[in-house]
């Protein structure tokens, strides 16, 4: 059995640079502690007559969600709420990020009547409904509504 003792200074001077060296991997990185997820998970259910886009965003506010046609791809993106500093003090585990940052996630769309898509929203739950299309229905760039706060088709601003 070998015994290191590692209170001798050329010991503490290597745990010293390697503790430098796993700081500065984490900091370039980004690999260390709470980060903004890569992306939106989003759960994609087939049925009969439609594709069925499932999304958890609790505490998102619909006004901080985007669904955008353009293209033949769906985009959903959202900005995640900040959980202020203050709050942050009285935490035991954190795992979500306490900055506001954006999510996004896009579907290329193939075999989708574009014109028909719709979305809904509740309990922290985004739905998607892609209907199934028969060829060359709906082209064009728009922005998807979401239970009906605005017109279901609305053409983007140029």
């Amino acid at each position: 059995m070998m015994y290191y003792n590692y209170n001798r200074p050329e010991m503490v001077h290597r745990m010293n640079q390697l503790n430098r060296m796993m700081r500065t991997m984490c900091a370039q990185s980004r690999s260390c502690g709470p980060r903004p997820p890569m992306g939106l998970p989003v759960d994609v259910k087939k049925t009969d007559d439609a594709y069925i886009l499932t999304a958890a965003l609790p505490g998102v506010k619909l006004d901080a969600i985007t669904i955008t046609v353009e293209n033949d791809v769906l985009t959903i993106a959202a900005e995640l709420p900040r959980i202020p500093r203050e709050e942050l003090a009285s935490y035991i585990i954190h795992e979500r990020v306490h900055r506001p940052h954006q999510v996004e996630r896009s579907f290329r769309l193939e075999g989708v009547d574009q014109a028909a898509i719709t979305a809904d929203a509740a309990d922290g739950i985004l739905t998607v409904t892609l209907p199934r299309e028969t060829p060359e229905e709906g082209k064009g760039p728009r922005r998807i509504a979401i239970g009906g706060r605005v017109p279901a088709v609305e053409a983007p601003a140029e």
